[in-house]
């Protein structure tokens, strides 16, 4: 009886160990599957690390500011150019479009630019419909060919309201850029190009 209870012990262990395996070989996929998105700051958004660190050199406002939140953008972010067509050259505005997810918890931002729309500054907007337009006030470019540079810009709200997640925001920085510089060279008149980018935005609030 002895035996059969040891070889039941065993077994038993064996089945455990065999579980444990399992899930050691397992936990490496879902880590891929967490750090999939494209990486523009080393970091991974949504339930992701917990805190943003600010590059040493972005730029940021002057005063009493802090960051009230962070967002990376997600995979297929892009920047529009488009073609001169007095020059015949490709133009250096671009129209963002792009997802952003909050580091460190949930929240979502949607970035655009709509030249039909007055002011025609590029727009953050919150799911809860709050927007920001925004205005650049500083120009930091990264030597980096091919990548746009990091940036600062002031805001102005629209659909605005106590409640709203980007109620308190007065500026903007675009750091941690990758991609998204645009073409160059001759184009046809009415010729757009889409090129790819990730960034991470950061909002400034006042502080209290």
């Amino acid at each position: 009886m002895g035996s059969i209870g040891g070889k039941r012990r065993v077994a038993a262990a064996l089945a455990c160990a065999g579980i444990a395996a399992l899930a050691v070989t397992a936990a490496p996929s879902a880590a891929s599957a967490a750090t999939a998105l494209p990486d523009a700051g080393g970091r991974t958004p949504g339930h992701g690390p917990a805190r943003f660190t600010l590059p040493a050199d972005a730029p940021k406002p002057d005063g009493a500011y802090r960051i009230q939140s962070a967002y990376k953008v997600l995979p297929g972010g892009t920047q529009t150019y488009s073609c001169d067509a007095t020059t015949g050259q490709w133009g250096t505005a671009s129209i963002p479009e792009a997802q952003l997810a909050r580091y460190g918890g949930p929240g979502r931002i949607h970035h655009y630019r709509d030249p039909s729309l007055t002011p025609a500054g590029p727009r953050w907007t919150a799911r809860d419909g709050g927007t920001l337009v925004g205005t650049v006030v500083a120009d930091k470019t990264v030597p980096k060919a091919g990548t746009i540079p990091w940036l600062l810009l002031s805001v102005v709200h629209e659909n605005d309201g106590p409640r709203k997640e980007l109620h308190s925001v007065d500026f903007i920085s675009r750091v941690n850029t990758t991609g998204g510089a645009g073409p160059t060279g001759a184009c046809t008149a009415g010729e757009t190009k889409s090129v790819p980018y990730g960034a991470d935005y950061v909002f400034w609030t006042k502080k209290k």
